[in-house]
């Protein structure tokens, strides 16, 4: 996957640009640059050592979003591989609520007008968020997000990277989006808008 090739790329940055500064006569990672009497010392490049450091803070903060952005995916990938299609012929399973209430009670017409089985569970939904804008709720079981599904666009990660995609590029347009809602499940069209905020 794409977040963990940058992963991986971030953490190689960092070991070589700590091992950089931490080379013999290197003044490390947050060691001074000045002699004892106050003057920047000779021997030291201090225009690459201040531009190495400042990478690699730059680095380790971007390390840490990307291992935020893998986290949250995993619980999505999680959360929507527990969601099953509700069925003509219901076949409850007693470990998943979610399969349980969807496989029972979902009354015939909601079962004709799910055309994709769900692939994300909304667990947050941040103040002030495009999400909140959209009327998003903790529970929302998105089956599609802007022509986006497992019907038209294929397994979890498909859909995923797809999302990733679209997004950053539909700015200031409105996406449908099409979520389950409630116990029994019903389908809840939306409009979602994504933008810049305080959050991201």
């Amino acid at each position: 996957q794409k977040l963990a090739k940058e992963k991986d790329a971030l953490e190689a940055e960092i070991k070589g640009l700590h091992e950089y500064l931490t080379e013999e006569g290197m003044p490390g990672v947050s060691g001074s640059l000045i002699d004892e009497e106050g003057f920047p010392r000779g021997d030291l490049d201090l225009y690459a050592i201040r531009k190495a450091r400042n990478r690699l803070a730059c680095a380790q903060t971007d390390h840490m979003e990307v291992m935020k952005k893998i986290e949250k995916a995993l619980v999505l990938i999680h959360s929507g591989s527990c969601v099953s299609v509700p069925r003509a012929t219901p076949a409850p399973r007693g470990d998943q609520e979610m399969d349980d209430a969807a496989d029972t009670a979902a009354p015939a017409e909601a079962q004709a007008v799910m055309p994709s089985p769900p692939f994300a569970l909304i667990d947050e939904v941040a103040e002030g968020s495009p999400a909140q804008a959209a009327g998003l709720v903790l529970g929302d079981q998105i089956c599609s997000f802007g022509g986006i599904s497992r019907l038209e666009t294929g397994d979890l990660n498909a859909c995923f990277a797809a999302i990733q995609q679209l997004v950053p590029g539909s700015a200031g347009t409105a996406l449908e989006v099409i979520v389950l809602r409630g116990n029994p499940p019903a389908r809840v069209p939306l409009q979602l808008t994504p933008r810049q905020w305080a959050g991201r």
